[in-house]
């Protein structure tokens, strides 16, 4: 009997002046070594080819997997019924002392350390010295220099804050690529792909930068990975360089009633209409429907 197996390959080659990428993926069959899969060929223009390969020497790595995460981002836009599935499970929370929380940090990094993959950034011998000479002695005016790299905790509301503000973004991008090609248009509001878009947040701001950091730390551990593009070197690192947060709560407060229905109603999968995406946007400050003249929708 054949044996199911998952194998994903991309092969990059030039066709004269078209790029072709040959992407090897999907269930194949292994038959006694040897592996039979199913072969797809896009054909892209050289504007197209140009603009991958700028995008992918940006952020320093291969064109292969640039195109590979860009159809992973996509395939998660078109999926708005994830909302919600990046959330930790719901349970208890948890506080920690900054003394139980070094403690923990020192069994990671210990852990880390035994396995040859603590990086070098975390060690510095003089910075090590100094401590043991600290606690041996018992320097307790030296004691909080032992807490400087144990920040103030982000507590559970932050965090919430941040995990709407992505999934916000995430049923908007969805319900608008449902939309179709023309789907931005079809929401008659100004900039409405600016306004529809996670702009990051402002690193001039001690809040939002807090923020940010989570927000980066949850992309890079796999979650909302389709909002990565915002912390690309080309946009700023996720630098808004303007304040976020009154945009966002302001649009949050239009997006989590409608958004209670649709999960009450389970009426299409989580995907917004034109008219309920647009009313999301134009909670934001600044965005007016077309035609109007600058109102806004609360003018209106």
């Amino acid at each position: 009997m054949p044996r199911k197996t998952t194998i994903v390959k991309t092969v990059t080659h030039y066709c004269n002046t078209v790029l072709c990428f040959v992407v090897q993926a999907c269930d194949s069959e292994e038959f006694e070594g040897m592996v039979l899969v199913a072969t797809v060929t896009l054909r892209l223009s050289d504007e197209t080819k140009k603009r991958i390969e700028q995008a992918s020497e940006a952020r320093a790595i291969p064109v292969s997997d640039y195109i590979r995460e860009a159809l992973e981002m996509h395939l998660r836009l078109e999926q708005s019924g994830d909302v919600g599935a990046d959330r930790p499970e719901d349970a208890e929370e948890i506080s920690l002392t900054p003394y139980q929380r070094k403690v923990l940090q020192l069994l990671h990094r210990n852990l880390l350390a035994t396995k040859g993959g603590l990086e070098d950034s975390y060690y510095d011998h003089d910075e090590e010295v100094r401590a043991l000479k600290t606690l041996e002695n018992g320097f307790a005016g030296e004691y909080p220099h032992e807490f400087a790299d144990i920040s103030a905790p982000m507590g559970r509301a932050e965090c919430e804050l941040v995990w709407d503000i992505l999934d916000m973004f995430r049923v908007i991008q969805a319900s608008v690529r449902k939309l179709g090609k023309d789907g931005w248009k079809q929401l008659s509001v100004d900039d409405a792909e600016y306004h529809g878009t996670f702009q990051g947040f402002d690193y001039n701001d001690a809040d939002e930068v807090r923020l940010a950091n989570y927000a980066k730390f949850l992309i890079k551990t796999d979650r909302w990975t389709e909002q990565s593009g915002a912390f690309a070197p080309e946009n700023g690192g996720g630098n808004s360089h303007t304040q976020m947060l009154p945009t966002y709560r302001a649009m949050l407060r239009v997006f989590k009633p409608t958004w209670r229905q649709h999960i009450r109603g389970g009426r299409n999968r989580g995907y917004f209409s034109a008219n309920e995406v647009q009313q999301v946007l134009l909670a934001a400050p600044g965005a007016t429907l077309k035609g109007s003249g600058g109102s806004s929708a609360a003018a209106l």
